[in-house]
């Protein structure tokens, strides 16, 4: 057999650079992790989804551990991107009504982030304290902060920022991230046009306004 009909060797067809692999592996470990929480989760099913060899995952991110943290990080910088343009809070209602919009469908189209996030909330561990210094203390404090300017200027439902906190986050995203039980009570979270239908409901709750007089 001659060179030119040789099979090419199955490394060089599936040759990926470092960066493609490390994006397929926080691919396929956010579904992993989202599924089974951290202690359920299988290193060797991440890098079988991932087209990968389970060494690899060592070689990038050194432990299980590392690899949960990054995952973590890098769903959460994807809402960010989403997000992108409202660094400092929305102070109006249309700008609330554009964050809370993006964030829905950020919701929906990565239910991953908020399974792993409630996996955790359970029960009190290192990594539940990192989650929340790192990630929900900041954001809690800038939704905080955004509701407490838009109450000032007379807008929005009569509700304290911890509570809206808790609709966004428990109504509003975990809406999506409990899909597969919502749509075996014929409640559906699953889709885009949901989210819109969704995002409705959210903006009637948190934008009804009190009669006075």
């Amino acid at each position: 057999m001659t060179s030119a009909t040789a099979p090419v060797p199955a490394r060089t067809r599936t040759r990926r650079s470092s960066a493609d692999l490390v994006a397929g592996l926080l691919e396929a470990a956010a579904v992993e992790f989202a599924a089974h929480g951290f202690t359920g989760a299988s290193t060797r099913r991440i890098a079988e989804r991932a087209g990968a060899h389970q060494p690899q995952i060592n070689y990038h991110f050194t432990s299980k551990e590392q690899l949960w943290r990054a995952t973590v990080d890098h769903l959460f910088s994807l809402m960010d991107a989403t997000l992108a343009g409202f660094d400092d809070g929305p102070s109006t209602g249309e700008a609330f009504e554009a964050v809370l919009r993006s964030f829905l469908v950020f919701s929906a189209d990565h239910p991953e982030l908020d399974r792993i996030i409630n996996l955790e909330a359970t029960a009190p561990s290192p990594r539940l304290d990192w989650l929340v210094a790192t990630h929900l203390l900041p954001r809690y404090a800038a939704v905080s902060a955004a509701w407490a300017r838009l109450r000032a200027a007379g807008l929005g439902a009569d509700l304290t920022a911890a509570e809206v906190w808790e609709l966004l986050t428990s109504f509003g995203a975990m809406h999506f991230a409990n899909a597969p039980m919502l749509s075996r009570l014929g409640i559906h979270g699953d889709s885009r046009s949901e989210s819109a239908v969704h995002t409705e409901r959210m903006l009637g709750i948190l934008m009804a306004t009190t009669p006075t007089g």
